[in-house]
């Protein structure tokens, strides 16, 4: 058993109510002799006592008065009555407090019954409680052993049976809402460490597939390929240019049955955490509702986690992918992440679909913000139709391929600040509700801006765009964009074909373009003022800057 899991253990100890914990007393409580009344002690004395004194009272003194007194009969025979009247009154009072003491100790004796059998019920609460409790660790500690075993059924059935401890932790009435959640976050913790645990034949079976499609690729004619299989061909060239030489598995149809059993295993646990996650859906309105579900007090922490399966049409809350491997494609297409998606230092190996994804909080691509790394995406990009509700960040993020953010809605701030795109960035479509920063950014291939709605600020400057750049019918509400300052001006390369070059807002829209003539290789450029074209062949490579540049466009 792991050290810390004997933790968790020896901690639940302590929660659990202990064997030799007080309980009720065996015996009712009941009045000791000493603490009876002295009128008690002595009744029976007492009724004798007054009895015979009373008769003979009542007999001996009327007499006595008659004989020496001269008392006449009559007179005698009421005293007589009138003393028997006192000695009955005196014992029926006796009667009446041996009676009431009697009923006391009575009720004594019963409310002491009452008393044990509430403790006895309690006593059996308790154990009943302990024994649930009992019983329910050592499910836990079995399922923690089944996802070791080596059958994936046996591992799935684990995960299913910690799922299920945690909704019982949850619904346990006799824990308050702080130990409900210790107890959760327990298994959630081991869910999420299963989950980012390492699985060395996803990456072996990743470099096979990506062989198998170069292979494939390399086996066509060149002017046969298609645009994304040239960029394709090229990306798993270069990823392979360096490396010796490939040896193909023996047994490569088992290593693969086994690797697609643990891609079910592991994105089963995804799957149940999406149906205990918040509800995102949008009103009448537009405005997106984040409705918590019955997990999202937990904390989940996927970092550094390799993730080769896909978590497409799943809701993911407060998704921490920090530094987490993703082999193959990435596939989060249709996924929701209810709160912040953190993927800084994130390494996407193949593609990258986010087509459709919906971001209710925090979007972290980002390493300028937060000290540790940045996004890197090997290939495709695709963040089409996605839905940002919160500030996205991919500052000095490096798309290698393809990054498609056509008819993607950033609902905050979308911060592009010095991000590289190798392959076409396609921002067609695309609406920002808030300030939209692209500085410093490098578009080396086709940057396509075509009808993108900017609500506020539009920031371009520093920006490089080496292929076609486009704002077709662009729509700008707040003021114009801003291509150039005192400081820095965006460059366009000047080899690419002047009509290449679009700047064209909406006919509605209430800003638009501000431009004016660029020269530079006896070429003429129409560009926004302050902008500046470069000679892509002048790179210096110790000023590490170009060396021919236009004056600014004016």
């Amino acid at each position: 058993m792991l050290e810390g899991e004997r933790s968790y253990q020896r901690g639940q100890e302590n929660l659990v109510p202990r064997d030799n914990a007080s309980s009720a007393p065996e015996n009712p409580v009941i009045p000791k002799a000493q603490e009876k009344p002295w009128y008690i002690q002595h009744f029976t004395k007492l009724l004798i006592s007054f009895g015979l004194g009373g008769g003979a009272v009542a007999i001996l003194l009327p007499w006595m008065l008659w004989l020496h007194c001269g008392m006449s009969s009559g007179s005698s025979d009421q005293l007589r009555l009138h003393l028997l009247y006192v000695t009955g009154g005196i014992i029926a009072v006796l009667t009446l407090l041996q009676t009431n003491w009697k009923n006391q100790g009575d009720r004594f004796k019963i409310d002491a019954d009452i008393k044990k059998n509430e403790q006895d019920a309690e006593k059996n609460e308790r154990d009943h409680i302990r024994q649930v409790h009992a019983e329910r660790r050592s499910r836990y500690t079995k399922a923690v052993e089944q996802l070791a075993d080596e059958k994936a059924a046996v591992r799935l059935g684990g995960i299913y049976t910690l799922v299920g401890l945690v909704d019982e932790w949850l619904a346990d009435e006799t824990l308050d809402p702080e130990e409900q959640q210790k107890e959760g976050q327990v298994i959630i913790n081991n869910l999420c460490s299963y989950s980012r645990s390492p699985f060395p034949l996803a990456e072996k079976i990743d470099e096979y597939e990506a062989r198998q499609e170069l292979k494939e690729l390399e086996s066509k004619k060149p002017d046969t390929l298609l645009p994304d299989e040239s960029s394709k061909l090229d990306t798993l060239r270069k990823r392979f240019e360096d490396s010796a030489e490939y040896q193909e598995p023996d047994n490569i149809a088992a290593l693969q049955a086994a690797f697609h059993e643990e891609q079910d295993v592991r994105r089963a646990i995804f799957e149940e955490m999406s149906k205990r996650s918040s509800k995102v859906s949008m009103g009448k309105n537009k405005k997106v509702t984040v409705t918590p579900g019955t997990w999202s007090t937990f904390g989940f922490d996927f970092s550094r986690a390799p993730i080769f399966y896909p978590l497409n049409n799943l809701t993911i809350e407060q998704g921490n992918f920090v530094s987490a491997r993703f082999y193959g494609e990435a596939d989060f297409g249709g996924a929701k992440f209810a709160g912040a998606a953190d993927f800084r230092d994130a390494k996407f190996a193949g593609a990258a679909d986010f087509g459709g994804a919906e971001f209710t909080g925090l979007a972290y691509f980002d390493y300028a913000e937060f000290a540790g790394g940045h996004a890197e995406f090997d290939e495709a990009a695709d963040f089409n139709n996605a839905k940002f509700t919160g500030n996205a960040n991919f500052e000095n993020a490096m798309f290698a391929g393809d990054a498609d953010f056509d008819g993607a809605k950033f609902a905050g701030a979308a911060y592009f600040g010095e991000a590289e795109f190798a392959g076409t960035a396609d921002f067609d479509g695309a609406k920002f509700a808030r300030a939209a920063g692209f500085g410093n950014a490098t578009f080396t291939e086709n940057a396509y801006f075509s009808s993108a709605e900017f609500t506020e600020d539009a920031y371009f400057r520093g920006a490089k765009f080496s292929g076609k750049t486009s704002f077709e019918e662009a729509y700008f509400e707040k003021c114009a964009p801003i291509f150039a300052d005192a400081s820095n001006s965006a460059r366009f390369s000047a080899q690419v074909n002047p009509q290449e070059y679009l700047f064209e807002a909406h006919s509605e829209s209430p800003h638009g373009f501000s431009c004016g003539e660029a020269k530079l290789l006896n070429r003429t450029f129409i560009l926004p003022h302050g902008a500046v074209l470069f000679d892509p062949d002048s790179w210096d490579k110790e000023k590490r800057d170009y060396t021919r540049l236009s004056e600014p466009a004016q």
